[in-house]
């Protein structure tokens, strides 16, 4: 992983996000930053980590644009995370008993809230980059620029989805309280994380390129997930693993990323022999997609 300057940031301990005990073991060190395991309940997570009061900085100003944190051209892959927001949508609209009132949380180019419109859904979103933010305004959505535990409605909504934001969450017993409260009775939350039980886990350890420990604070597998919603009457329907589109550029990056330079020119040769630039395919990148709903 490239080198990352973490004296910019306020660092500070914090007790297991789940369980609240502070008796932990560490895993890895990525980045100058521990990744350990709750001793307890086995919750993974950054400790210790940047602040509270720091980390939604990270958020507001071209998140979706950087390189060293954050992402690497989120507009210019739009039709594969169309394709992928689609499919999601697929697993996820058998389990609502009507189409109401959606919010999606941490909504960026608003390529999901153009999804559940077109399927007659109201709609609105929460997301912290500004320019993000502006875009999809204009696209004619409401859209917070509230954190999540500080966000307010004057109405539940039927559907919640956060696809690869629960693990940037900093306060998960508060964001869960509060996605409770914003759910309507027999209200579905959709979600997608990494998962740490993942084989790509198990097999490349501290180089899975899920560790982002800037942004990614927490690690759930399905059981730590479960036990979080649970304690927020919140029941699992489904867990599953999830993945995303991907083409031939996604992965030379992943070829790259892991050290296989003489693995990528053979790809490359067979890439080029066969004209397979343009394919693309779904691909399991040892997350998961769940499906809750409010008890």
């Amino acid at each position: 992983m490239p080198k990352l300057d973490i004296s910019r940031f306020q660092l500070q301990t914090y007790p297991c996000p789940i369980c609240g005990a502070e008796k932990n073991k560490k895993l890895y060190l990525i980045q100058g930053f521990h990744i350990v395991k709750c001793k307890i309940c086995e919750m993974t997570f950054v400790n210790p980590r940047i602040s509270n009061e720091q980390i939604f900085d990270v958020y507001r100003h071209e998140y979706f644009d950087r390189n060293e944190d954050g992402y690497k051209g989120y507009e210019g892959v739009a039709d594969l995370r169309i394709q992928t927001f689609e499919k999601w949508y697929r697993d996820i609209e058998p389990h609502c008993t009507h189409k109401g009132v959606a919010l999606d949380i941490g909504c960026a180019a608003g390529y999901f809230l153009d999804i559940l419109k077109e399927n007659l859904w109201e709609t609105e979103g929460i997301e912290l980059d500004h320019r993000m933010r502006e875009l999809v305004i204009k696209k004619g959505y409401n859209v917070s620029n509230d954190p999540l535990e500080y966000f307010t409605s004057s109405r539940q909504y039927d559907l919640i989805t956060m696809f690869d934001v629960i693990e940037h969450l900093p306060e998960l017993q508060k964001d869960f309280a509060k996605i409770s409260s914003l759910l309507s009775p027999q209200g579905v939350l959709a979600l997608s994380t990494p998962n740490i039980d993942s084989f790509q886990h198990h097999l490349f350890r501290s180089r899975w390129f899920q560790f982002k420990p800037v942004e990614h604070l927490h690690y759930f597998s399905p059981q730590t997930l479960r036990r979080l919603a649970v304690d927020h009457g919140l029941s699992v329907e489904l867990v599953k693993k999830s993945g995303q589109y991907s083409n031939i550029p996604f992965l030379r990056d992943r070829l790259q990323h892991y050290g296989f330079k003489k693995l990528g020119l053979i790809f490359d040769f067979f890439v080029k022999l066969f004209s397979l630039e343009k394919l693309n395919w779904y691909t399991d990148t040892g997350s998961i997609f769940v499906i809750l709903r409010k008890i």
